[in-house]
């Protein structure tokens, strides 16, 4: 895997993704309100990272999604380090779902498999989640501790 930044003062940092194309990124020189901070991406991949885990493992499962989104609430700190001290991903599915299956899955991506999530617990940010399934909430949660690589 392999990225590179160049700095462009109207567009900010255009990075590559070897074999992929570019992306703009925000910074302090050019702040484009258009483009996505370092940690928007962060958020953004943690979102992905532990989406892709839980529809799969509930294919898996074969448990029968019909529609799924997420969203990703964060809180950091105001001075430097601006690192990341909460975060709260918020599960929407709809479909006939066992919502022990989809527990088990949330909590599968959190503390085994979303390398962006545990990277964040490990920083010591707070991950929290919530899921609602054909409306009906199952509340907030903390995720199963991280099992050791």
């Amino acid at each position: 895997m392999k990225v590179s930044f160049r700095l462009d003062e109207k567009e900010g940092f255009v990075s590559t993704v070897e074999g992929k194309g570019a992306v703009n990124i925000k910074n302090s020189i050019s702040d484009n309100a258009r483009n996505f901070s370092p940690t928007e991406f962060v958020l953004l991949a943690m979102g992905a990272c532990s989406s892709d885990d839980v529809v799969n493992i509930l294919s898996k499962m074969r448990e029968d999604l019909k529609t799924y989104s997420v969203e990703v609430e964060a809180d950091r700190n105001e001075e430097p380090p601006k690192l990341i001290t909460r975060a709260n991903i918020k599960y929407t599915l709809t479909g006939n779902l066992d919502p022990a299956k989809v527990r088990k899955a949330i909590n599968l991506s959190l503390s085994k498999y979303c390398s962006v999530s545990i990277l964040a617990r490990k920083g010591g940010a707070e991950i929290t989640y919530e899921f609602s399934i054909n409306g009906k909430s199952y509340g907030v949660e903390s995720p199963d501790p991280v099992i050791p690589a």
